[in-house]
């Protein structure tokens, strides 16, 4: 079988491509070894915000004063959360699989191996095609620890197959999978200490961040060790004990799981011949996603030095196939959104201060909290606030962070005006409507426009 495109992976990143490649006319193969829409869809994003989602509610109608609303009785059921889980998972893939079908792409289920940039073995068969995207994605790394393997010890994939709980739980990794686990074993009722070997949470992002969530878990009773080291694991009767060294002494703490989160690992090894060149663990790529060997691209957790994100690979993919087809790409990687879904949610997009600094920019920051806000009032929402980064002199918006109800949402009016080069008064023309949480925006635009004078 030949085709003009051939793509290996189904997640965000490969179904993205074959749906744009398709629109182009170009005849597409997808290989997916598992199931269509990848780690976000089935074992990450989409499972951990429905676990989110339930353990906030849940979280609230714990406590009457935040929701007015007096229950008599009422339990987290595991059950019937993973049941919702497993019934939006199918549904969204179904709705994948339609759309691949009715846009005449080739599905196919198994494992491909690459001879060249053109030509893959899956299940016996040969398919070859003009131009190869890789979109295998990645998989949670594995800590080289002793005792890494013992019965208790779980990665994001087993939380989000089955939902273990328990009375006590180690999170190894502050970074987002960690901490986004962390809200959700809290709010069932676990015990839950966080293993951090940086200084401090969410070490990848701007860096009030993670020390506000710090605090926030804290009050919350989630204990969270930074600058920490993990030593080994070991089997205690029926419990673990995790050893980790912080400040240069040994600790020991007993838990009934251990959850490593220490990132996620690409997976490159689908080549049988010549492998394109790898950085990092990572396809190394130009501008427009294609690697070392011409005609073969590569895009999403696999690729690049792009944060590992969702809509990172679907942003990838559109210029992968504009680069097929000839096009100028039509996506802007400089400028990603991301977000941590806690409670409150996290957000960022651009430079932060010290960032822009080394970019050699004059710039300030301007902040504005929750408190004030009616709409966060209303909603009962934990203390946040919004951070942004402004340009001295022309007043442009260059960053901006939050923490706060919606801030994933909210992130995409600060990403538009970052990217179209706003100044702080432009932003500030547009009227936002009252009550609103975005107006915690309009208040830390406003603490700028008195600093820009």
């Amino acid at each position: 079988m030949h085709f003009n495109v051939m793509i290996i992976g189904g997640g965000p990143g490969g179904y993205t491509a074959a749906f744009e490649a398709a629109k182009a006319g170009l005849s597409v193969c997808l290989i997916e070894e598992r199931e269509v829409g990848g780690t976000c869809l089935n074992r990450g994003c989409i499972p951990t915000k429905t676990f989110v989602h339930t353990a906030d509610l849940y979280r609230e109608l714990n406590d009457p004063d935040m929701t007015a609303i007096d229950v008599e009785s009422f339990r987290f059921n595991t059950e019937k959360l993973l049941e919702k889980k497993d019934r939006i998972v199918t549904d969204l893939r179904a709705g994948i699989e339609k759309a691949l079908k009715s846009s005449k792409i080739t599905v196919m289920s198994g494992k491909a191996s690459l001879t060249d940039a053109h030509t893959a073995h899956v299940n016996g068969e040969t398919v070859t095609a003009d131009h190869t995207i890789l979109a295998t994605g990645s998989v949670p790394s594995r800590i080289p620890v002793e005792g890494a393997d013992l019965p208790g010890v779980i990665t994001s994939d087993d939380v989000l197959e089955t939902l273990p709980l328990c009375k006590e739980i180690v999170i190894v990794g502050g970074g987002v999978i960690g901490c986004e686990m962390a809200g959700i074993y809290e709010a069932a009722g676990t015990k839950v200490t966080i293993l951090e070997a940086l200084d401090r949470l969410l070490p990848n992002m701007e860096s009030e961040l993670g020390r506000s969530l710090a605090l926030t878990f804290k009050k919350r009773g989630i204990e969270v060790h930074a600058k920490t080291f993990l030593k080994k694991i070991e089997q205690k009767e029926n419990r673990l004990s995790v050893s980790y060294e912080e400040k240069g002494a040994l600790n020991e703490k007993e838990c009934d799981l251990v959850l490593l989160a220490a990132g996620r690992k690409a997976l490159t090894d689908v080549f049988e011949g010549e492998a394109p060149s790898i950085e990092r663990g990572r396809f190394v790529i130009d501008e427009s996603c294609m690697t070392s060997i011409p005609d073969l691209y590569a895009i999403g957790d696999c690729a690049g030095s792009y944060p590992q994100l969702a809509h990172t690979a679907m942003a990838m993919a559109v210029n992968a196939v504009c680069a097929i087809t000839g096009k100028k790409p039509e996506r802007d990687m400089n400028l990603i959104p991301s977000g941590v879904y806690t409670s409150p949610e996290i957000a960022a997009c651009g430079l932060s201060e010290k960032e822009a600094h080394e970019k050699g920019y004059e710039v300030f920051s301007a902040k504005a909290n929750t408190m004030a806000n009616a709409r966060s009032l209303i909603a009962s929402g934990e203390r946040g606030f919004m951070k942004l980064t402004v340009e001295k002199g022309s007043g442009k918006l260059l960053g901006a962070f939050m923490m706060c109800e919606r801030a994933t949402d909210l992130i995409h009016e600060a990403a538009l005006a970052v990217h179209q080069e706003m100044t702080v008064p432009q932003v500030l023309n547009m009227i936002h409507g009252h009550p609103t949480f975005s107006e915690v925006f309009v208040s830390a635009l406003e603490a700028a426009e008195k600093k820009l004078g």
